[in-house]
């Protein structure tokens, strides 16, 4: 099949080229973007329930219509598929009034079946361009998160499945060192951002595995079990922020903040930890170090942790690191 134009807004396009690279779609060079790659992922993944939204919406104008206006069947589901159409118009041009970003769709070996049968069975008198604009406008109404599970429903449902059934499983990763293990799934939860969905796995510790880096997963036959502190360890994970490296010995991390830091932290609002409780310019936090870390040495001057000293000689030594590159 030849490459398929589709014709869709600024915000469509740049929610399809932000998660191809948010969700790591890179060509064999590793550096240049392959939104091909996403596309069809996204099309593999997303076209049943899509085809389900659209004869959800159809049913629904039918039902309404149908017990009002005296027409026939063949009018009442002519006039339901045009008020559904422009109905998806209006959607795919909400966060714009043109279509002027082109999106080349390639058809591979595993979505031209699907392409072939929306061709022949779905367009109902409209082109591919069209159906796959509505389709892309669909999926780039939802949050991150929830397209990333879709992109990579197949690792989501698996998951989802062990954790059901209480299962370990065997994983395989994109991660260039220790991409291969065995785990017990114990949740999927979303960073407070809603940017990506993350696996907590129990190992000896709680360990959190991007669902996107996930290239393969197994289900085992063997149990999985928690201990009272894995599973204290797992819920403080979801409650503060999946993606951050969580120890057992972790304690409460107190961070005092100047004028200008308070205002750094009601502004900068990415990867902010939740503090369990604020005292003028104190703030107490019970989760991961690495979280604080990460966050508050781009405060500079404007936050100083008053407590524990492992997480102040982390961040003493981060600027002294900093200092000796730029003085030498």
């Amino acid at each position: 099949m030849e490459k398929i134009k589709i014709y869709v807004t600024d915000y469509i396009s740049d929610i399809l080229l932000k998660d191809t690279e948010g969700f790591e779609f890179f060509k064999k060079d590793g550096r240049t973007l392959n939104k091909n790659a996403l596309l069809t992922k996204l099309i593999i993944n997303y076209h049943k329930r899509f085809m389900d939204e659209q004869n959800e919406l159809k049913s629904y104008l039918k039902r309404s219509i149908g017990n009002t206006a005296t027409i026939s069947r063949k009018q009442l589901d002519e006039l339901c598929t045009e008020i559904s159409e422009s109905f998806y118009d209006h959607k795919t041009a909400v966060h714009g009034k043109k279509f002027d970003k082109l999106v080349s769709l390639k058809p591979t070996k595993e979505s031209e079946p699907i392409i072939d049968y929306i061709d022949k069975y779905l367009l109902m008198g409209r082109s591919l361009s069209e159906y796959f604009r509505n389709m892309f406008a669909s999926y780039a109404a939802l949050p991150q998160d929830k397209r990333e599970a879709i992109i990579f429903k197949p690792q989501y449902e698996a998951v989802l499945k062990a954790i059901k059934e209480k299962k370990k499983v065997f994983i395989t990763t994109s991660n260039s060192f220790n991409n291969k293990f065995e785990t017990a799934p114990y949740a999927i939860a979303n960073s407070k951002e809603e940017l990506h969905l993350y696996v907590i796995g129990v190992q000896k510790g709680c360990n959190p595995i991007r669902l996107s880096r996930i290239t393969s997963i197994t289900q085992l036959s063997a149990d999985a079990t928690f201990t009272k502190e894995q599973t204290l360890l797992a819920e403080r994970m979801i409650q503060y922020g999946p993606q951050f490296i969580y120890k057992p010995f972790e304690k409460e991390v107190l961070v005092e903040l100047t004028a200008k830091g308070l205002d750094k932290y009601k502004k900068m609002y990415v990867h902010r930890p939740i503090p369990t409780k604020i005292d003028n310019n104190h703030y107490y936090f019970n989760c991961s170090y690495s979280q604080i870390i990460q966050y508050f040495v781009r405060f500079g001057e404007d936050a100083k942790v008053i407590y524990p000293q492992t997480v102040r000689d982390e961040i003493i030594s981060f600027h002294r690191k900093a200092l000796l590159r730029y003085t030498k």
